[in-house]
């Protein structure tokens, strides 16, 4: 069978790309619309996979070859044909891309009846967002009309996965400039909608389940608490999550922000808060030894992680949905706007908004908040107010000629 990877990053290769390699009879495709990458990853032909169990501390190696890379922009034609000889297609993109990846499936449901495809093709859907299928579903149907509509509502399936494993790039490349390391987690959440082909198993790594409620659980949880960690780390001049975990301060406030998080996932889908045991693994996991986070990748393109769907925003109004006061969740996103990295082109861009509309605004414009909303209007008093203290406690003092911006906001 033929799947196709959109996005040949850290979860494209090193966990779907990995997991049906390791499967067997598959044959692998890796579209991206980075040249360079594209053009690296043909002309090696393999790249590696190291997969550490963060609390034992063991190791494995897989080495993936045999798969073909196209390049979505200059091999426009090539990459579309694939898409639509594609039994499975999967998607391990940035919500800055999910648009254009709409008008790439899009292409392909046309293409499909132009050939006269009958069979069903799985869309694996990836990414750190809540509402992934009603958001594709929405964004490709616009798209097509008639035949082409027909067939892609018959015969293309939208499917929610939910890909866990961290990965990042190892310190030493060696001789594999491709090569990723993460942790072993060895199943992929996809929705229990899977099309069916006869004589073909499901993949042994599909855990096959409510994955639209798995990934809000991932966003506003998971993904909550790493990226509470890492602003906060930045701001104290750390290097890498291990070492926030160990400062007191930052795990207690980072616990209670996916406290919050937590309760109002129990109060929105059912999700019980996980028992002490597992808490204690989660932190546990953060804090191995085998495994050291670095902060400048936890925290980069901060703007995306503080917007209104994302891993803050998305949990502080579920929070005030059920009652609950997000009081940590705000205080961790209000380090996000004190995070400063002149090599990170996101938080370059986020101090010159600061600097040239004022704290209240560019809260507002980046997390997506109206002020006329009375649950918007709490969450942005909450990070401002936050902000204002941390930045104090810093040694910032009010001078009116730096606060002018604020005036008339408040």
């Amino acid at each position: 069978m033929n799947v196709t990877i959109i996005g040949a990053g850290r979860t494209g290769r090193g966990m779907l790309g990995e997991q049906f390699f390791l499967e067997g009879g598959y044959h692998l495709t890796f579209a991206d619309c980075d040249s360079a990458l594209v053009e690296g990853l043909r002309s090696q032909g393999f790249y590696t996979v190291e997969k550490i169990d963060f609390i034992a501390g063991t190791r494995s190696v897989t080495h993936v070859d045999g798969f073909d890379v196209v390049d979505t922009v200059r091999e426009r034609d090539a990459y579309i044909g694939a898409l639509a000889a594609s039994d499975y297609v999967a998607t391990a993109v940035f919500p800055s891309s999910f648009d254009r990846v709409a008008q790439d499936l899009a292409d392909m449901a046309r293409l499909r009846r132009l050939l006269g495809r009958t069979s069903s093709v799985a869309v694996l859907l990836g990414g750190n967002y809540v509402g992934l299928r009603g958001y594709f579903e929405a964004a490709v149907s616009k798209q097509l009309e008639g035949d082409d509509l027909a067939e892609f509502e018959r015969n293309v399936v939208l499917l929610t996965t939910k890909a866990n494993r961290k990965i990042t790039f190892p310190d030493e490349y060696l001789d594999d400039r491709y090569a990723l390391t993460g942790d072993d987690k060895p199943l992929l959440l996809v929705d229990d909608r899977l099309p069916s082909w006869d004589g073909q198993p499901v993949p042994s790594f599909f855990q096959l389940g409510d994955a639209e409620t798995a990934m809000a659980e991932k966003i506003w949880s998971d993904n909550l608490v790493h990226c509470s960690l890492g602003f906060m780390a930045s701001c104290a001049g750390y290097d890498v999550v291990n070492q926030a975990v160990e400062d007191d301060r930052i795990r207690t406030l980072a616990y209670y922000a996916w406290l919050e998080g937590r309760r109002a996932l129990e109060a929105e889908y059912g999700l019980p808060v996980p028992d002490d045991a597992a808490t204690q693994e989660m932190f546990d996991k953060f804090a191995s030894p085998f495994f050291k986070d670095k902060i400048a990748r936890i925290v980069r393109q901060p703007q995306r992680k503080l917007g209104r769907n994302d891993r803050f925003i998305g949990p502080a109004l579920l929070c005030l949905h059920h009652g609950i006061t997000p009081y940590f969740i705000t205080r961790a996103a209000a380090y996000g706007f004190c995070y400063v990295d002149g090599h990170e082109p996101e938080s370059i861009e986020l101090s010159q908004m600061i600097a040239r509309e004022g704290i209240s605004q560019t809260v507002a414009s980046v997390c997506g908040l109206d002020a006329s909303e009375e649950a918007d209007r709490t969450v942005l008093d909450l990070i401002v107010g936050a902000v204002k203290e941390i930045t104090c406690a810093d040694g910032e003092r009010f001078r009116p000629s730096t606060h002018a911006a604020e005036r008339g906001t408040e």
